[in-house]
């Protein structure tokens, strides 16, 4: 006997699992993508907080009053520098570590306590890096963020140039 009347559902249970298997693919596929261009934006944000931090230890250094130290011996600093007057801010206030969420910095110090750089924290693995400065070549190579140490960034307009001659 031939069921007519029944409609053939065993072709639609096939088709929705198939859609669904579809969309989920394609939900992981973007999440990825997604996961991606975040931590891309993050190492961005982590590069501009990094060369801020690089610009602010050779302000601090140049602004160094004869006799002090060229150095900072705490991130606080650089935010507020009382070895001058007025005090100087060489940096707003320290920016958070974008790839931890916290103002904590790994910090690396010279034997004596002075600050010579900072990096994040993170031991996370960084992607391939797309625009790095030439100071900055070095992290392409990394194999965490924590081997991205910043270090004082001399600007152009510091550097001295012999004085000219006697023009005959």
């Amino acid at each position: 006997m031939v069921n007519v009347g029944r409609p053939r559902s065993g072709f639609v249970l096939i088709g929705v699992v198939f859609l669904a298997f579809v969309v989920s693919m394609t939900l992981v596929a973007l999440a990825r993508y997604w996961g991606a261009d975040s931590q891309r934006d993050k190492e961005r944000e982590l590069l501009w907080a990094g060369r801020q931090f690089g610009r602010a230890l050779a302000s601090y250094a140049l602004a160094a009053p004869e006799g002090s130290s060229a150095l900072p011996r705490s991130l606080d600093q650089l935010v507020f520098d009382t070895r001058v007057d007025p005090p100087q801010r060489h940096l707003r206030r320290v920016p958070l570590d974008p790839m931890t969420g916290s103002t904590e910095w790994g910090i690396v110090r010279t034997a004596d306590g002075a600050i010579t750089g900072v990096h994040s924290t993170s031991r996370s693995k960084p992607m391939a890096p797309d625009s790095l400065w030439p100071e900055e070549r070095s992290f392409a190579d990394a194999k965490q963020y924590t081997q991205w140490v910043f270090g004082p960034v001399m600007p152009r307009s510091t550097l001295r140039l012999p004085a000219a001659g006697p023009t005959e």
